[in-house]
Parts: structure tokens; sequence; C-alpha cells
């Protein structure tokens, strides 16, 4: 494809980054026609892992590049994080413990509470934190975003080195200086469905199953094609098929569409004086994240 025809189009990648020692890291490639308003998926990319010559981390590297493939404007929407705790790139010699006076731990010690009501326990809940671990993002996500979801759907966010999340995190930052040349976001792909979910139309049940292994096929089935139906999105039936038995698949894919609102200026911006260095996540606007509006749980069927 040449790069004039090229110039009208704009390219999204979603990467579900797996462990280096396994081939489940998956790609999704979306196309976008801004005239047109159509979107594309054009290629599904699962089992990534090491080949016969290169390892894991060089094959990963290739195919992305691949995907680019000399494309003029490209984005990759990723679904790890793209920085580390404050703690982690603090320069100081002595710690200052509770005197800190980094940007990102203090925002993180004075974080803006939402224009309501307020228990002195959520006060003290949201003034613990642990800067070794977390950065402001996550304290963000979870007292000030994932609390206004309806309860039933509401997960817990997992920490930038906690868990399983810290090796992949660890990952992360080696590819990212093999790839400084892409403009690259992180995205939480749980909370991306989750914002939709009033759009598309979708049950708590959906939401509550997708994930699951043996409910889990027919529950992402129906949110791709209310996906297809209502946003617009053309889907070939083998890729279509990936999606909805490969949650990985289904999670890169909702990466790259994550990126593609983004660029349509329909995600959540960083909130005043947010310490934006320290790292953002991608999440669409939703009415679920109005307080003014209310979500009705009932509609369960």
């Amino acid at each position: 494809m040449s790069t004039k025809n090229q110039s009208n189009q704009k390219r999204y990648l979603g990467l579900e980054l797996s462990g280096a020692k396994n081939a489940k890291t998956t790609l999704a490639t979306l196309e976008y026609y801004p005239k047109e308003k159509k979107v594309f998926l054009l290629d599904v990319h699962c089992g990534i892992g090491a080949d016969a010559t290169k390892d894991s981390d060089a094959v990963l590297i290739e195919t992305l590049l691949d995907h680019a493939d000399g494309h003029p404007d490209f984005k990759i929407g990723a679904n790890v994080p793209l920085t580390l705790p404050p703690c982690f790139t603090c320069t100081r010699k002595n710690c200052a413990l509770d005197g800190c006076t980094s940007a990102e731990v203090k925002w993180m010690r004075t974080m803006p509470l939402a224009k309501k009501p307020v228990s002195k326990r959520t006060a003290k809940l949201k003034s613990f934190f642990t800067p070794y671990t977390q950065r402001p993002i996550e304290l963000w996500l979870k007292h000030e975003v994932i609390s206004k979801l309806p309860e039933k759907i509401r997960f817990e966010i997992d920490e930038t080195l906690g868990g399983n999340k810290a090796p992949l995190t660890a990952r992360m930052q080696y590819l990212q200086r093999h790839l400084h040349e892409f403009e690259i976001h992180e995205v939480l792909p749980k909370l991306t469905v989750a914002l939709l979910m009033p759009s598309l139309k979708l049950t708590i049940r959906h939401l509550q199953n997708y994930r699951k292994m043996e409910e889990g096929a027919e529950a992402r089935q129906t949110i791709l094609e209310r996906m297809c139906d209502k946003l617009d999105i053309f889907i070939y039936d083998r890729d279509l098929k990936k999606l909805t038995q490969n949650l990985n698949a289904f999670d890169a894919f909702l990466c790259a569409y994550t990126i593609l609102l983004m660029d349509r200026n329909e995600c959540v911006s960083p909130p005043k004086g947010f310490p934006i260095t320290s790292g953002w996540v991608r999440y669409p606007r939703s009415v679920l994240l109005d307080a003014s509006l209310s979500f009705d749980e009932a509609d369960d069927e």
C-alpha cells in the first residue's frame, strides 16, 4: 500500500502483552478511515513467542515493525504500565518519607477528592498509598473511576509492581527502548468494556461473564456484535472467531479501539494538576462517570 493511499487512514495496534517465556502475547490491528468514519479489523496475531532463531522480545519487536508497515499515522495501545512508580525514578540519596517533595508523591498524598460527601474512612483509605508499587494513576482509577461503576461490575486495580503485573511492567520497560519511535499509550481493557456498557446496551451479566472460561465466549461474541452494529466496525468472520474464543485477542482489540477513541477525542483527559509524566491510562468517556446520571442495574436479562 502506498504512502499516498495511507495518508487518509489511521492505524491502531492493540498489544496484549504476556510473559516473555510463553507464547500468549497478541496483537490486533485496526484501520480507521476518518472521512468515512469506518473501522476495519485488519489482523489478529495470536501466540507471539520465540522462534527457532530469535527470542520472544526480538520476534515481538519485528512483528510490531511489520504491522507498522511504514504507516504515517500509527499508534499503539498496550495493556501494561508504561511507567514505573515514583520511588523507582527518584534520584534522591535520602528518602524524606512523609516529607517527600516529588510532584508524583505530593499529588498522591493530597489527591483531589470527588465533589461529593466523603466519609472519614474513605478519606483515610485515599491517603494510604505505597509509592514504590503504585503510581498516581492507580489511585485515580481506584478511587475516582472504578468506584463510580455499578457495584456488580467493579474490579480491583492491579498495582504497577504487584503480583503478575511486575514482570510485565519490567518487560515493557525493555521493549520501549526499542520502540521509541512509536507513540504508545496505556490501556485497561476491562475498564474500556465496562465504560462502553451503556452505549452498547450490555447487561451486567455480559460484564460479569465475558472473562470467564465457559460463559466467556458467548458474552464476548455479544459484545463484539454490538460493537460492530453500533460503532460501525467491520470484522471478518475468521477474526471474529479469534476474538470470541481467545480472551487475549479480545483484550488486544479493545486496546486498539481505545486508542482510536483517544484520537477522536472521546477519552477522558487527566484532571487538573495531575502529574501526567507519571503515567496515564486512556479510557472512554461514559455516562457511568457522570455523577448526575444514574444507571439502571435492573436491566440484567
